[in-house]
């Protein structure tokens, strides 16, 4: 079994949560010097406290997102219509409500629209391979899924590509983790 590592990554996220605070933390030290009104100075503070909660709550999410799922697969560069073995594990399974795992095929295509480039992503396939709110599945388990036989493969040429996903999505109470994993599906042999 080959584990996966997620597509997406919440690093990039961080680090604009902290440009952004550090930037309005400066604005504030420069507004409370030029401020004498009691009233904006009360503002300013409550503006300034919520931004450094908003700070706070993003990095706990950011240390919570490297206990992210581990999902591995029998092979990660199945041909089309092969059969795929899929396993999960999710560290803080405790905190999640609902997991969803799909199969998804998408083609996607630049195109040049009025002289400006433009990106179309069409699904061409969508496939549920768990849907569970069960704890015991959602800590653990597997699945199995094929590539359908009347799609096309991986595919990269010019302007157009074909690309297949698995597509994890943990519901939790008050935030959702989102992640992408990349198959690279090969045309079917024979």
């Amino acid at each position: 079994m080959t584990e996966l590592t997620p597509y997406s990554k919440p690093g990039g996220y961080l680090i604009g949560t902290v440009v952004f605070a550090l930037f309005w933390n400066i604005i504030f030290l420069i507004l409370y010097k030029n401020m004498y009104s009691k009233n904006s100075i009360i503002l300013l503070m409550v503006l300034f406290i919520a931004v450094d909660v908003y700070l706070f709550i993003t990095f706990c999410y950011f240390l919570g997102s490297y206990r992210q799922p581990r999902l591995k697969v029998s092979n990660k560069c199945p041909r089309i219509g092969e059969t795929v073995t899929l396993a999960w594990e999710l560290p803080d399974y405790r905190s999640i409500t609902r997991l969803v795992i799909t199969l998804e095929g998408f083609e996607h295509m630049d195109v040049p629209l009025y002289d400006a480039p433009y990106t179309c992503r069409n699904a061409i396939a969508s496939i549920i391979l768990t849907d569970t709110t069960g704890i015991p599945e959602i800590k653990t388990g597997s699945a199995e899924f094929k590539i359908p036989e009347n799609l096309m493969s991986s595919f990269v040429g010019g302007k157009c590509r074909i690309f297949w996903t698995l597509k994890l999505q943990a519901k939790k109470k008050w935030n959702d983790s989102r992640l992408e994993y990349i198959i690279d599906a090969q045309p079917h042999h024979g």
